[in-house]
């Protein structure tokens, strides 16, 4: 009986400590609202709409852990999923349409004192960077109804990535990102490679990127890695560079925010220069007042036009966890940006207006 006891309190003693060394989290987002929107269609009406999903945050679940191996060595792996909360369906599908698992993230690395390497599905650098210095951090409501940098920057995931992250030195750390094309026989194409840096010290926060995706476009989107279209509008066989560059500040109760964003898809001939500023003021703290305004500059075949947005929003946390929010926006757009968006299958849909106005009343909870 003894000796039974004595197995039995051994085996607990070792679930323990395994447990002390590993940890795994389930977290999620789920943000969902009900906005308004003028010129909806081509007669110009309203429309009343859940769209695919809240404006602050994209809804996710996912499953993140990390096993202490020793000696300044862990293991980690993060799976994340994304989705719609009015109709539950998944997001970030193949180019063709071939539904993920885990479209947001899919990795598992090794963090050393010489720095952390992760390999899997992972977001660009240059969206990383730039969601950092964007005060909705490309959230759904940047994604449509404000500033997009165009192709991958707004929405910039890759498969087959190695990244590597350096540990923090005189606070800067420095990023670098490979992306496998895998085609035998050619290592450029579908390749991305991309360096970051930021710098981190106190209340600022400093940091570029530069990245280039090969092989976006093409006329038929089975046979490309990273869909075919620019804003939805079918174009060529083409490669992005992007470079980005911002700061976020921290003083009293207000965190400003400005970036800027160059995207060139060549040859399909698409360039944007896009700059954003805003301010998150904290009027209480259980009361957040967001002012945003993106300018982003679209130059097309000798042609070119702007795209202005802006709007306040005002989210009320009813704790850590769950808030409610409102807000407004205003579209203006001029010349090519006019043009692109009034093209048959734009995803910035303006039916021929120069303008869209919209009104949002949204509730999140994170898990």
């Amino acid at each position: 009986m003894k000796k039974s006891c004595l197995v039995i309190l051994m085996a607990a003693c070792g679930i323990g400590s395994a447990q002390a060394q590993s940890s795994v989290t389930l977290y999620g987002i789920i943000d969902e609202a009900i906005r308004f929107d003028t010129h909806a269609n081509r007669n110009g009406d309203h429309l009343f709409t859940m769209g695919s999903g809240g404006e602050l945050s994209g809804s996710r679940w996912g499953l993140q852990g990390t096993e202490d191996l020793g000696g300044g060595y862990k293991a980690i792996f993060q799976l994340e999923a994304g989705f719609t909360p009015n109709t539950g369906v998944s997001q970030q599908s193949t180019p063709n349409g071939t539904a993920r698992l885990f479209g947001r993230t899919a990795m598992v690395g090794l963090v050393s004192p010489f720095g952390t390497v992760t390999m899997g599905r992972q977001y660009t650098l240059v969206h990383e960077m730039g969601y950092t210095h964007d005060i909705y951090a490309f959230s759904n409501y940047t994604g449509t109804t404000g500033f997009q940098g165009a192709g991958l920057t707004g929405g910039g995931r890759l498969d087959n990535t190695v990244r590597y992250t350096s540990p923090v030195l005189y606070g800067f750390t420095l990023r670098g990102a490979y992306t496998f094309g895998q085609v035998a026989g050619n290592v450029h194409q579908n390749s991305s490679p991309a360096v970051s840096l930021t710098y981190e010290q106190g209340s600022l926060s400093v940091g570029a990127a530069y990245q280039i995706i090969n092989n976006i476009g093409g006329l038929t989107p089975a046979n490309t890695a990273y869909g075919s279209t620019y804003f939805g509008i079918t174009i060529p066989d083409s490669a992005q560079k992007v470079f980005t560059v911002g700061a976020t500040y921290v003083i009293g109760n207000a965190k400003l925010y400005g970036s800027y964003i160059y995207s060139h898809v060549y040859p399909a001939d698409y360039r944007n220069d896009s700059f954003s500023a805003a301010v998150a003021y904290y009027i209480r703290p259980d009361i957040v007042l967001d002012l945003p305004v993106y300018v982003d500059f679209v130059h097309h075949s000798s042609q070119s036009g702007t795209r202005i947005t802006g709007g306040p929003t005002i989210d009320y946390l009813f704790s850590k966890r769950t808030d409610v929010y409102v807000g407004v926006d205003y579209n203006h757009l001029t010349g090519a940006w006019t043009t692109l968006a009034g093209l048959p299958n734009s995803n910035q849909p303006f039916f021929g207006s120069n303008s869209v106005f919209e009104a949002t009343i949204g509730l999140r909870h994170r898990f």
